[in-house]
């Protein structure tokens, strides 16, 4: 009886979690309970069922659920280190907000890197599992990407205006706190015995949501600067810099690899080819420069460069391209740029983002208080 009962608050809070702008749809297996069952124990999942997405006070709380402060306070900060609510101050008051799967449950397990590893251990095949039973469609399988790339700033023409919100360097400077941890795509893929050999401590984070991270234990503080030059060390490593696709201000940017990056199997494994926004850039060829060596071809995460090795010059198929610049740091005859595209994407401010990818589930608003 009491298993059965453990599976249904399991699977409440999978409910729960699933009215979220990225959401975490059923399986058949049911791996996504099993994953609940290790982050957060009875007590717990009975309490996050209740819990807002957004900000929240302990007496907010007290008052919905009719428990105490105390006894919520103490499962709250306990909650808080384990890596599944959000704490932080404003204005001398503490708030709280549960963590969705993304950004949230699914990475801050792997964020701390090797010091976490027992966890890691225990998590990867079940997120493995995950991934490919249904997590990459709901990443994918939608009309509003999530994600949208960063090009490399020094990738882009001399003669073309950066957008604002597509600037990583001002993006990176507007915000007052930064944290380094570690990519969980690429952590779940080396315990699955699969991934790719590119550095794991270069995944960034800002705001009140990296002063959590480094609060708990699950990033490391850097500045401004030094998180500039990780952004520089991952695209000479052919990481693709990502973000939410919004004008910001931001709260985190991915340096993703297409071997490992979920958002990045959504679109070679479950073919989703929308699930990354491109940007206001595409890929261009001088093929009066090109040697066609094709060493572009290699690094592009989307195979949107042909060449023939030899002998043709390298061609972008422009549709396909993020604009990443990848291409760009590494082309020996320096024949390759980003240019601006016609097709601009649409990125919207914040508010209207998750109203997107919430409409693109039909879900509403309000399930996120």
């Amino acid at each position: 009886m009491h298993h059965s009962h453990h599976l249904e608050i399991y699977e409440k809070l999978r409910e729960k979690l699933d009215k979220a702008p990225v959401g975490m749809p059923k399986t058949l297996s049911g791996v996504e309970r099993e994953i609940l069952s290790v982050l957060f124990n009875e007590e717990e999942a009975k309490i996050a069922v209740n819990m807002p997405f957004i900000p929240f006070t302990v007496e907010q709380l007290a008052e919905k659920t009719g428990k105490s402060s105390e006894y919520l306070e103490k499962i709250l900060n306990e909650m808080a280190r384990k890596g599944t609510v959000w704490k932080g101050e404003r204005d001398g008051k503490t708030y709280y907000r549960l963590f969705p799967t993304v950004v949230g449950l699914s990475e801050m397990q792997f964020l701390p890197g090797p010091k976490n590893e027992a966890m890691q251990r225990k998590l990867a095949p079940l997120f493995w599992k995950y991934h490919k039973e249904g997590f990459l469609h709901e990443l994918g399988d939608r009309k509003h990407a999530v994600m949208r790339a960063l090009p490399e700033r020094d990738a882009i023409s001399e003669k073309t205006e950066i957008l604002p919100y597509e600037d990583a360097v001002r993006l990176v400077k507007e915000r007052d706190y930064h944290a380094v941890g570690y990519c969980a795509c690429r952590i779940i893929s080396r315990l699955n015995g699969e991934g790719c050999r590119h550095s794991l401590e270069n995944c960034l984070h800002f705001g009140s949501l990296a002063k959590y991270m480094v609060e708990h234990g699950y990033a490391r503080r850097i500045s401004a600067d030094e998180a500039i030059e990780i952004l520089r060390r991952a695209n000479r490593e052919g990481l693709v810099h990502t973000t939410e696709r919004s004008q910001g201000p931001i709260s985190t940017i991915c340096n993703c690899c297409s071997d490992c990056c979920a958002f990045f199997r959504a679109v070679h494994e479950a073919k989703h080819p929308n699930t990354i926004a491109h940007s206001s850039y595409v890929a261009s060829v001088d093929t009066g420069k090109c040697i066609a060596c094709g060493i572009c071809a290699l690094r592009c995460p989307m195979k949107a460069v042909k060449v023939k090795i030899n002998r043709e010059p390298a061609s972008v198929i422009a549709d396909k391209c993020l604009g990443c610049g990848v291409c760009v740091p590494t082309c020996p005859a320096e024949a390759i740029e980003l240019v601006e595209r016609e097709d601009k994407p649409d990125i919207p401010d914040h508010r209207t983002y998750i109203l997107q990818l919430l409409e693109d589930r039909g879900k509403d608003f309000s399930a996120l208080l």
